[in-house]
């Protein structure tokens, strides 16, 4: 329901509605936060969250719109659903950003957050 629910708001945004802001601002080096990994240009716009602190850095201090996609990997519809997030994120060149977050991983968002079936 919640995917349903942020897909649909992300569709319903058109570019008038999108911040004009320029492309995505340098983050901190990734050996601040202790991983490194390299992404081809258009997967920047998608990435996984890490952790609590993670996801409060990249989420909720995020000034640019987010979709945050709470998955779990077994998920049928989950796995149908999240592609064609990806693919609608894509289109936006950066304007709206996807946070993934599993939900077997880190529960304990899902339950802060009320994320339910």
């Amino acid at each position: 329901m919640a995917q349903r629910l942020a897909l649909w708001q992300l569709l319903s945004l058109t570019p008038r509605t999108l911040p004009s802001q320029g492309p995505l601002a340098p983050r901190a080096s990734p050996a601040a936060h202790g991983r490194a990994f390299s992404t081809s240009a258009g997967c920047r716009s998608t990435f996984n969250v890490q952790d609590g602190s993670d996801f409060q850095d990249q989420v909720v201090n995020n000034p640019k719109p987010l979709v945050v996609d709470f998955h779990m990997q077994w998920c049928g519809p989950c796995k149908i659903l999240s592609p064609r997030l990806e693919k609608m994120v894509a289109k936006q060149e950066g304007k709206v950003l996807m946070a993934k977050v599993d939900i077997d991983d880190h529960t304990d968002l899902a339950i802060e957050y009320k994320v339910g079936a």
